[in-house]
């Protein structure tokens, strides 16, 4: 019956197709009113999707100060053998640094060609970096360009160019590392090897005229030898970068930075703020708004109010005399957000640096473990307490398409039977029309 064929009131001179449309319009309201409904809980389930981030956000800024540290430390003074990069994982204290010896690459030339395109005799050049040998095929009369673009195109970590000088053309090989390992000979970092099967043009000739060198180094009276020139494990939590040979001992001075603290601390209460103000934003809601659109009514959002409120209030290093955030100059704001006092930052870095660090790394009772502890119980792909709500919503909304489907084919059915009505009655006044109009018709021939 969708598509029954509406007369419009012919008959009768009812404007029927108007009252059908108004009467499944009101009939429609039900589905609308689903349909809001289902809105709602859309708006609730991405609400979720945003606190679900903002705790996986809190988390990861707690886990990168209890791996990292909390402590900044910085490099007082300069030096003109070395640059030191800190990290929070440095310690401070005073270091005598000697650089001894650069580490280079290892370098070989070739014999000198006319120009770039001379021919060379085929073969196979063979080039060993530390043990492993990268076999190359040079075609029998390929020039130097070519010679130079195989090795390039080759897995060798060797860089090949040409280099023009007085006339003459060389093929340049460098080691793309420098150095050696360490405890193998030095001549491991580039061997050569040419074999020669063809007959056009010239040998390469090549021969190394750089040996490669590692980089010494002499920390506090001990000696160490890398193959580069970046030391990251000579000082713990510390990058040492060579940049030249000293012929005596520099001072390395590394000291507890508030300002890097500061800067590492606010990670964590930025992202704290933020999820502190998306919990505020859905259980403050305004006068007049939607609340079927917000978490206002969740209790889990109320738990997650308190459970923040407890973890920057808790003691996370009981046993030393920087036991909270409180200690560190971290304190809570009238819109419960957090701000810090970088005077009582500094104040605690003064009295005890490492029980700073000990606030999120303390296995037990730290910052760290309390942070993921809570964010496992609100995330947990299984027993999480958003996962179970956006698992609710998600139902909801599956039964919501349910209701609508079926709301829509009773108000089609409701339409058809409508329509079926309304053209019954034109019939029937149609019929009484024409009743009339004979009865009228038979009057007049009587009075004729």
């Amino acid at each position: 019956m969708a598509g029954s064929f509406r007369t419009g009131g012919l008959a009768s001179g009812l404007d029927t197709n108007n009252i059908v449309d108004s009467l499944v319009s009101l009939e429609r309201r039900s589905v609308d009113l689903v349909k809001a409904q289902q809105d709602g809980y859309r708006a609730q389930m991405s609400a979720i999707g945003t606190l679900v981030s903002r705790l996986q956000s809190l988390n990861t800024a707690a886990q990168g100060l209890t791996t990292g540290g909390v402590l900044g430390v910085g490099q007082v003074g300069t030096s003109t053998g070395f640059t030191a990069t800190p990290t929070s994982a440095a310690t401070a204290g005073r270091y005598s640094v000697l650089v001894e010896n650069m580490a280079t690459a290892a370098k070989a030339r070739s014999a000198a060609f006319t120009d770039a395109f001379q021919p060379v005799r085929g073969g196979t050049l063979s080039l060993g970096v530390n043990g492993t040998n990268y076999d190359i095929t040079i075609a029998d009369g390929a020039s130097l360009t070519d010679v130079a673009k195989a090795i390039n195109d080759s897995d060798a970590p060797v860089g090949a160019a040409l280099l023009t000088t007085n006339g003459q053309t060389f093929l340049s090989l460098t080691r793309q590392d420098t150095g050696f390992t360490v405890g193998q000979p030095a001549a491991s970092a580039l061997t050569i090897t040419e074999t020669s099967t063809g007959a056009l043009g010239q040998p390469l000739g090549l021969t190394i005229t750089q040996a490669a060198e590692n980089a010494s180094v002499v920390v506090d009276g001990l000696r160490f030898e890398r193959s580069n020139n970046t030391l990251t494990d000579v000082l713990p939590g510390t990058t040492l970068n060579l940049s030249r040979e000293t012929t005596t001992a520099e001072d390395l001075v590394l000291t507890n930075n508030a300002e890097t603290t500061k800067s590492n601390l606010q990670k964590f209460v930025d992202a704290y703020n933020d999820l502190t103000k998306e919990v505020r934003k859905h259980l403050n809601v305004a006068p007049g708004s939607d609340r079927s659109r917000t978490l206002s009514g969740d209790g889990s959002l109320r738990s997650l109010q308190s459970s923040l409120q407890n973890l920057i209030t808790s003691q996370a290093n009981p046993s030393s005399s920087v036991r909270t955030l409180a200690d560190v100059g971290i304190k809570t704001q009238a819109d419960g957000t957090l701000s810090i006092d970088s005077t009582k930052l500094s104040k605690a870095i003064g009295s005890d640096a490492a029980a700073v660090n000990a606030l999120f790394a303390n296995a037990t009772t730290g910052l760290g473990a309390a942070t993921k502890t809570l964010e496992k119980s609100y995330n947990d792909t299984a027993t999480g307490l958003f996962t179970a709500r956006k698992q609710g919503l998600e139902r909801s909304v599956k039964n919501a398409d349910t209701q609508i489907q079926s709301l829509e084919l009773r108000i089609e059915a409701y339409k058809d039977r409508l329509i079926s009505q309304f053209a019954a009655m034109e019939q029937i006044v149609g019929g009484f029309k024409s009743i009339s109009s004979f009865l009228t018709l038979q009057e007049q021939k009587k009075e004729s």
